[in-house]
């Protein structure tokens, strides 16, 4: 009987390890307090970031573009050379922004010790996994095959490119106004060069899903999937319809942390075009192996 294991956050969680979005924080502190001024962030009663990811698609572009205009178009010394300029230094500092983004994200990943973690949970060794994290406990805890395992968004240990952030729908400037007027200004290209953060801290889901859709087709003969530690956060639903679509009879049994999350989860997996009898929403304490 195939069965496909859907492996989100929540299962190094489980495991002990240290890799919620508080963890992150507090090793990148200095830095994420810094770009704050930024973000329209979701806060935690401990002054945290509640949702990193998503809190990347609220980059504020137009405060980010005010930051570094040091222009005065009023000034007598003002040339029209100077907005080329500006235009340079946004690209720069927001290239600068999205590396240290990815570099202190990257490097935290990549000193989360798994050696700490141990077996809890009973996996099927000839299962076929599907995992959003980017570590390797799956392989190094479980002992299960890589050749069995699609990592959808990098992992740490084989030094690919780790994928992340945002999955909000990104609003263009509209190129004329209600009256028809063009929209444009001296200045529309420094403006859309200070955008570059929101675009590059997109996570490219739909160029994943093509880049893997092998991977997805093969799961026609699935008749369980078993969902664990993943929040069914918006960005990641695609995938989730896609599995739907390729395995349209699967049972799906998902084990959630929360009691609150769920009808939540239940809607969300309803919304990705399974059908609610077969769905099963069950405690992760469920998961520990007696």
């Amino acid at each position: 009987m195939p069965k496909l294991y859907v492996i989100g956050n929540g299962f190094d969680l489980f495991h002990d390890l240290p890799t919620s979005y508080e963890h992150f924080y507090r090793f990148a502190e200095e830095l994420l307090d810094e770009i704050s001024e930024y973000y329209n962030l979701s806060i935690s009663n401990d002054g945290l970031w509640r949702d990193f990811e998503n809190d990347l698609g609220k980059f504020n572009w137009r405060s980010f573009y005010s930051a570094h205009n040091h222009i005065d178009v009023t000034a007598e010394n003002f040339k029209p050379s100077m907005i080329y300029s500006l235009e340079d230094d946004l690209a720069n500092e927001s290239e600068e922004h999205v590396k240290s983004i990815r570099s202190q994200f990257e490097e935290w990943i990549g000193e989360i010790d798994i050696s700490v973690a141990k077996k809890t949970m009973n996996l099927c060794p000839a299962g076929r996994y599907l995992s959003f994290n980017y570590t390797s406990t799956i392989q190094q805890v479980y002992g299960i095959d890589p050749k069995q395992i699609l990592h959808i968004h990098g992992n740490a240990k084989q030094f690919d490119d780790l994928i992340f952030g945002h999955g909000i729908k990104i609003e263009k400037e509209p190129t004329f106004d209600e009256d028809g007027e063009p929209t444009r200004t001296p200045f529309s290209d420094a403006e859309g060069t200070a955008m570059y953060p929101l675009y590059a801290l997109k996570k490219p889901v739909e160029d994943l899903l093509k880049q893997h859709q092998v991977f997805f087709q093969s799961l026609s003969d699935t008749d369980n999937v078993i969902v664990i530690g993943h929040s069914l956060n918006s960005v990641d639903l695609p995938y989730f319809q896609r599995i739907a679509e390729c395995a349209p009879n699967a049972a799906w049994t998902v084990y959630y942390y929360d009691p609150n999350c769920i009808e939540g989860f239940r809607d969300k997996l309803i919304k990705c075009g399974i059908n609610s009898h077969n769905i099963d929403l069950r405690s992760h304490v469920e998961l520990v192996r007696n």
